[in-house]
């Protein structure tokens, strides 16, 4: 989070243009203010600003990178992880709740392939069916979220896979990761569920 600061921080100094380009892509921006519906949506902006292209070429933690920042042995390893970064949509197979992991399923790779997530307040609040989005940060021999996820009930596991392929359709090709990020932020705004992540 220290890390994801930092990068937020060069993201946004002596750029309002960007936050307000980045707010009207997530539908945080009327016109004239910011509007968040919930105290999640500052850190949805916040995930996206850091992680997603929006005008720029390259996404804020690209950016960042290339200006040789000086940083610590933790936060290296913390920098090499978000270099590495997957995002897609995941389904929960199993919970350790006394080791903090989550075995997620990638809904999104034919091969069906898996990953531990550490994390303890996802490991206390999902249960195994659960879907969700999330940014997978390897860290070792492990994977920590970016922070913000959004979660779905096993109830709309087809008709979010379903808006998925329909978004895929229209365009005649698979989405961006910033366009599955638009994506899933509108579709946890219409029957997502509050996820809390540590």
């Amino acid at each position: 989070m220290e890390l994801s600061g930092m990068i937020f921080k060069y993201a946004v100094e002596n750029n309002k243009q960007v936050i307000i380009s980045t707010a009207k892509l997530l539908g945080f921006w009327d016109g004239k203010i910011m509007v968040f519906e919930s105290e999640n949506d500052s850190e949805t902006l916040m995930d996206f600003m850091v992680f997603e292209k929006s005008v720029q070429n390259d996404a804020a933690y690209q950016r960042f990178y290339n200006t040789a920042p000086k940083l610590d042995d933790l936060q290296q390893v913390n920098m090499n992880g978000i270099l590495n970064f997957h995002s897609s949509i995941f389904e929960v197979k199993s919970i350790d709740s006394k080791e903090c992991t989550i075995v997620l399923e990638d809904l999104m790779d034919a091969n069906q392939i898996e990953y531990i997530l550490m994390d303890i307040g996802m490991s206390k609040t999902a249960h195994a069916g659960f879907v969700l989005f999330t940014r997978l940060i390897p860290i070792r021999d492990v994977n920590m979220t970016s922070g913000v996820s959004f979660g779905f009930e096993k109830s709309n596991r087809d008709k979010l896979l379903s808006a998925l392929s329909l978004a895929e359709f229209k365009k005649r090709r698979k989405l961006t990761k910033t366009e599955l990020y638009i994506l899933m932020n509108e579709k946890n705004k219409q029957y997502g569920v509050e996820t809390r992540t540590e």
